[in-house]
């Protein structure tokens, strides 16, 4: 009995001879008559509590620790009582049945939880002294023992500031306007963004915070799609404004956005028939949405871009939506219509404007009926056009809900929403060009940053399920996309002053990364589960996922640096 384990600390991490994995806690039910455990996860909105144990006698159960639980223990005569609590991993608690006071049962702690993001603080602080004893041995190496050879690998990309990348292309004939002033903090925010990729499909660590939300809410993971999208958009104007202004045709250009489109397209739905049959092939895909939002932008931008505007310096406050306000008039009427079709259509046998996770979720008025209404009418249209099984058949929402309709967190609905993100990096880069003050640059993306946050904090009540809309990564909702693309304005102003403007921080190696995002992300996906960027453990604790997962991004990293070295650098 757990009686025993009383002031061990954190070591015991048995329970009834099982072996506690991370995420994991045991919980002993004192009892002399037969009762059942009734429980259910906070994380699951509105559901009711499931019969999780049976026990005949005092006995163990394992319970997760993903949210706080609320439980009920009930006997022969009803319940006996209930309470919410959250456990904690590796966590060994006691709750004495037959001592009950006021229909209340919190649990004893009979030993302590492990400090389970204790991990993560080390990590981070083992990553911080790498970085700093690199500087300061890169600093002695540079004005004592190696100049000549700091000078011949560095001194083409500390001096790029102000020359354009080249890169291994197929429209190396296109003329190009003369040098602009690159960004590279543009370069560093998506090598940022393709690292935490890698990172999160890795397994994050089997932490939650970098896993995506079970529905509603919003996380480190659930920020990464979205901030690669807005840097995806920076690029498109940056690129295009660069060759219309050389006179291309407006047609060849957008002829060129569609070879890329379908080519991205390609490689998605490649990447997502590896080792299954056709009629498993999932569709949808994040290089699929990628490429739907950069084909919808990229024709916007080659019919209404104007490249004969004056850029010089001047007082207009509003230069850069006069800029812009042809493209933003027609991404507002696509984001209208992704709104308007999941607050006033109703999937069959669903409640109108139902966009919740189906399965055990009810609504307000205690329906329980909505188990086929997976993602309402957003995934309604996804199984009816795409079909069930070349949708996303994981996802964590499956498990906590207990739904049986799949359901893909890229189907064709969000790809209207997420156009917003795109054209907000759109407009990011459109203040870069209409704007010679780094003054002027800075504080307009701060101010859209605000002007983008409060608006989607606005749409979801600043909460995680309130709202007319509620925040949601797996529905690309009008208030995610607004909260994500401001907190990508906010990172930009930010890398821009202290990289662009300072040069306090060259940004390597994530430097290197943004400058083959694609390549590294098509070769993390088809190796991540190849040795040695997986590491096959028998039982493993948050530490040794970290290791693992963290090499893993290191690795690839690594290969962006050998790739920036050889001076390879691939794109579409």
């Amino acid at each position: 009995m757990l009686g025993q384990f009383e002031n061990v600390g954190a070591f015991i991490r048995n329970c009834s001879a099982k072996t506690l994995r991370y995420d994991q806690a045991c919980l002993e039910l004192i009892t002399d008559e037969p009762i059942t455990f009734w429980s259910q996860y906070e994380e699951c909105e509105n559901c009711m509590l499931l019969e999780t144990a049976k026990l005949s006698k005092t006995g163990n159960i394992i319970l997760e620790t993903i949210s706080p639980l609320h439980y009920a223990i009930k006997s022969g005569n009803g319940e006996i009582c209930n309470g919410t609590y959250k456990f904690e991993e590796y966590g060994q608690y006691s709750i004495n049945v037959t001592k009950v006071v006021k229909d209340e049962c919190l649990p004893r702690m009979t030993a302590e939880p492990d400090a389970a993001y204790l991990p993560i603080l080390t990590a981070v602080v083992v990553l911080l002294s790498m970085a700093t004893l690199w500087y300061i041995v890169k600093g002695i190496g540079k004005r004592v023992v190696a100049g000549r050879l700091y000078a011949r690998y560095f001194a083409r990309e500390d001096n790029e500031l102000g020359s354009e990348t080249r890169v291994l292309t197929t429209e190396g004939s296109v003329p190009r306007a003369p040098p602009r002033s690159r960004l590279r903090s543009l370069d560093i925010f998506r090598g940022f963004s393709i690292a935490l990729m890698i990172f999160v499909n890795s397994g994050g660590g089997g932490y939650r915070v970098f896993a995506h939300s079970v529905w509603n809410g919003i996380s480190v993971a659930d920020v990464v799609f979205p901030w690669f999208a807005f840097t995806m958009g920076e690029s498109l104007v940056l690129s295009l404004n660069a060759r219309l202004r050389t006179s291309l045709p407006r047609m060849t250009a957008l002829r060129q956005v569609i070879y890329r489109s379908l080519a991205l397209s390609l490689i998605g739905i490649c990447l997502g028939s590896v080792n299954v049959s056709w009629g498993d092939v999932r569709l949808p895909g994040v290089l699929q949405r990628l490429a739907a939002m950069y084909l919808i932008v990229g024709a916007l931008e080659c019919a209404f871009m104007r490249t004969s505007q004056n850029i010089v310096p001047g007082r207009s406050l509003v230069r850069d939506l006069a800029a812009g306000w042809q493209q933003w008039l027609a991404t507002c009427l696509l984001v209208a219509v992704q709104v308007c079709i999941t607050l006033t259509v109703a999937a069959p046998g669903c409640p109108r404007g139902y966009s919740g996770p189906g399965g055990l979720h009810r609504t307000a008025l205690g329906d329980f009926s909505l188990q086929n209404c997976t993602a309402g009418i957003a995934g309604y249209i996804d199984r009816l056009i795409l079909g069930p099984t070349h949708l996303y058949q994981r996802g964590t929402f499956r498990s906590v809900y207990h739904t049986v309709e799949p359901h893909d967190p890229e189907g064709l609905l969000g790809i209207l929403s997420g156009v917003l993100v795109v054209q907000a990096g759109a407009h990011a880069m459109r203040i870069m060009l209409a704007y010679n003050h780094a003054r002027a640059r800075i504080m307009r993306w701060v101010f859209w940053s605000v002007v983008f946050g409060t608006a989607g904090g606005a749409l979801c009540s600043f909460s995680k399920n309130g709202g007319v809309l509620p925040i949601n990564k797996n529905l690309w909702s009008l208030s995610y996309c607004l909260v994500t693309a401001g907190m990508a304005f906010f990172v930009q102003a930010t890398l821009y002053f202290l990289v662009d403007l300072k040069t306090k921080w060259g940004g390597r190696p994530l430097y290197y990364a943004g400058q083959n995002a694609l390549l590294l992300y098509v070769g993390s996906e088809l190796l991540k589960r190849h040795f040695p960027l997986y590491w096959q453990l028998a039982a493993p604790s948050h530490t040794q996922l970290l290791t693992a997962h963290a090499a893993a991004m290191l690795i690839w990293l690594a290969v962006g640096v050998a790739l920036h070295r050889k001076r390879i650098f691939i794109t579409l």
